[in-house]
């Protein structure tokens, strides 16, 4: 008798190939799934990080070259400042930063308290943690926060006016 050489695979080979396909699929759908999802928080902690720090940068600028801070309301805003251009009070304009919806906007009025400019400043804030508070004469705390999904954050700044800063 002549043994036969047959080609292909056994019943129990075509099975453990694909229990350890699945293995693998299972594995790299895992990953995908995670760091899809990663990647999402971490798009939102990185546009609500933004968000607060131009907050801070542009009222922080605007306060230290303000002549008068004004506030408002319990948390402070709407904020309005004076701003001199230079010696000639005629000359000087004042900004106000104010709430719309979860925006802060940014109001720049000439000396005739025209509008001339006004402009997003920050998206995604929690209007009730976000407070400017006067520490002293010419010292203040600037408190922004805020949300988006995942991505919250929250800053502190101190700032301090520079009187006859022209």
């Amino acid at each position: 008798m002549i043994p036969r050489r047959e080609k292909g695979f056994t019943l129990i080979e075509v099975v453990v190939g694909l229990a350890i396909i699945s293995v693998i699929t299972v594995a790299m759908g895992m990953t995908i799934t995670t760091l899809v999802t990663n990647s999402q928080e971490t798009t939102e902690r990185s546009v609500v990080l933004r968000q607060v720090q131009n907050a801070g940068y542009s009222i922080s600028r605007d306060v230290q070259m303000a002549e008068d801070v004004t506030l408002d309301g319990t948390s402070g805003f709407p904020l309005s400042l004076n701003i001199p251009v230079d010696t000639d009070e005629n000359n000087n304009y004042s900004v106000n930063y104010l709430f719309d919806g979860d925006k802060i906007m940014r109001q720049v009025y000439d000396s005739s308290h025209t509008l001339i400019k006004e402009a997003v400043v920050a998206e995604y804030i929690d209007v009730g943690a976000t407070t400017f508070t006067a520490l002293g004469s010419n010292t203040y705390e600037l408190t922004v926060k805020a949300c988006n999904g995942e991505g919250i954050a929250e800053r502190n700044y101190q700032i301090e006016q520079r009187l006859g800063y022209t």
